[in-house]
């Protein structure tokens, strides 16, 4: 008897069409009655879960690492953004306090006690002296606004110094921390006199002509005295800083903190007598 053609086929290839056979037959009965077949596919269908789950995985990682870095680079333009407004904040705040400072020290020199014999003329630091070796500084204010050799100037603080030279816009002010500049002064606890000198930098003076036997001592405020008439009296001119007593001669030395601020010195006041003022306005209309 000779074989089927079917049973003469490999074993793989005859499971593989019986299973394709059952199949066709499950699914002509699923099409026909779908709730019978319910159970068995909501079992493969939650068997299947953890695979679709697996098969996610890459597209989930490259979402991820996406959004990490786009929220990265959000992060650092948005820190950057925010250093560049502090910094810009910050420049705001250093104008404005120096804006205050300037209006705060304004209001001190325009509240400066005047005595009646004066006018104060506020004029501005607009420059030093070429011979560094000099304590001169230029001002703003000269003939044309009644400036004349000779008039002292003032900050709110003290004295700091004499006109030397007068131009119709501008003056120079030699300030009494030059070598060459001395002020006759009072010592105010006790009335002694003494003169003050410069010694060329604008952080110290040295009150000179003072006995070891005189009664001062450091802190002791020192005013004008008026002495020879070149400086109006009772204008502060610093404070004792230091005293020693040295070997050689029977005179102290003293060092002193000048009361004006020869540093920072923008705005100053320039004593104008009214009576030459009144004067020179005579004059002016005169010629006019």
């Amino acid at each position: 008897m000779t074989p089927s053609i079917f049973a003469r086929q490999p074993l793989a290839l005859r499971k593989a069409a019986i299973v394709l056979i059952v199949a066709l037959i499950l699914m002509w009965f699923d099409s026909k009655n779908p709730e019978w077949f319910n159970p068995v596919r909501n079992t493969s269908h939650a068997a299947m879960q953890p695979i679709y789950e697996l098969s996610l995985l890459p597209s989930y990682a490259k979402h991820w690492a996406s959004g990490s870095l786009q929220s990265k680079e959000a992060l650092r333009r948005e820190n950057m953004q925010l250093k560049s407004q502090l910094i810009h904040a910050q420049a705001k705040l250093q104008q404005q306090d120096y804006i205050l400072a300037q209006n705060a020290r304004l209001q001190g020199i325009l509240s400066t006690t005047k005595p009646e014999q004066f006018e104060l003329n506020l004029a501005q630091v607009i420059g030093t002296d070429t011979n560094l070796l000099r304590q001169i500084v230029v001002l703003n204010k000269g003939a044309q606004d009644g400036v004349q050799v000779g008039q002292t100037v003032i900050d709110e603080d003290g004295i700091l110094g004499q006109i030397i030279n007068v131009y119709p816009n501008t003056s120079r002010l030699l300030l009494i921390t030059d070598e060459q500049q001395s002020v006759a002064v009072t010592v105010k606890r006790t009335g002694q006199r003494a003169i003050v000198t410069g010694q060329g930098i604008p952080t110290s003076l040295s009150l000179n002509y003072v006995f070891k036997t005189s009664d001062v001592r450091v802190g002791d405020e020192l005013v004008s005295s008026g002495l020879g008439g070149r400086i109006p009296a009772g204008y502060r001119v610093g404070r004792i800083a230091h005293i020693k007593d040295t070997q050689a001669d029977n005179f102290r030395s003293i060092e002193v903190t000048p009361a004006a601020n020869f540093i920072d010195n923008a705005y100053v006041l320039v004593l104008q007598d009214k009576l030459i003022g009144k004067n020179n306005l005579g004059t002016n209309g005169n010629g006019s």
